[in-house]
């Protein structure tokens, strides 16, 4: 009876032991989480042409890592180098052009090492290329603009200082935009796809 006594005691003990050891490990993941918070706040990108892509991402100034990995892929379990940029004292935002984006589906992610040597990875970013579905002309352009896309979209004509001088609503097909009332000299087109948000950034250059 006694031997059973202590049999059960020992057992119960462990049991504690092992619940106690389990509370320890999640307040020391939990620590973890709380020290090292997200490196990527934000990662977008743009369509600049139709094979030609730029990528843009924001990281927390408190970070301690020297590079950055830009890695594409043609789909999200293979991936390969694009370009490495030095990461820069005091900067918080960066971009990468690809210049020459695949045709069809393009899968980009970010690759660094944080402080305490762990490999960090930004989301994963699907991108459409190689199909112009947003064009046009001329360019240069005298009063009229033409514009051809195959969706709803949302479109501004900006000055080099990124302050918007025109906004417009486009549907979808070709329609014709009159930009007398702008001054000769250099702009930045703006149209954003209602559908997903893509954006496209163009230089549009007035006679």
């Amino acid at each position: 009876m006694k031997r059973l006594f202590w049999l059960t005691l020992t057992m119960g003990f462990f049991c504690l032991a092992s619940v106690a050891q389990q509370a320890n490990d999640s307040a020391s993941n939990l620590q973890i989480e709380q020290v090292h918070p997200p490196l990527f706040s934000d990662f977008t990108y743009s369509i600049k042409d139709i094979n030609k892509v730029l990528l843009q991402w924001t990281i927390d100034s408190s970070t301690n890592n020297d590079y950055f990995i830009v890695e594409r892929g043609r789909d999200t379990a293979h991936f390969e180098t694009l370009g490495i940029l030095k990461k820069s004292n005091g900067l918080t935002q960066y971009e990468l052009i690809d210049n020459n984006a695949l045709s069809g589906f393009n899968y980009y992610r970010i690759k660094c090492m944080d402080s305490v040597g762990l490999i960090v990875y930004s989301k994963i970013l699907q991108v459409s290329s190689g199909k112009a579905d947003f064009k046009f002309y001329p360019n240069p352009v005298d009063k009229l603009l033409i514009i051809e896309t195959e969706h709803f979209s949302d479109l501004q004509i900006l000055n080099t200082s990124g302050v918007v001088l025109m906004n417009k609503q486009l549907q979808s097909g070709v329609q014709i935009v009159n930009l007398s009332s702008l001054e000769k000299g250099d702009y930045i087109l703006r149209a954003t796809n209602r559908l997903n948000n893509k954006v496209i950034l163009e230089h549009l250059l007035k006679n």
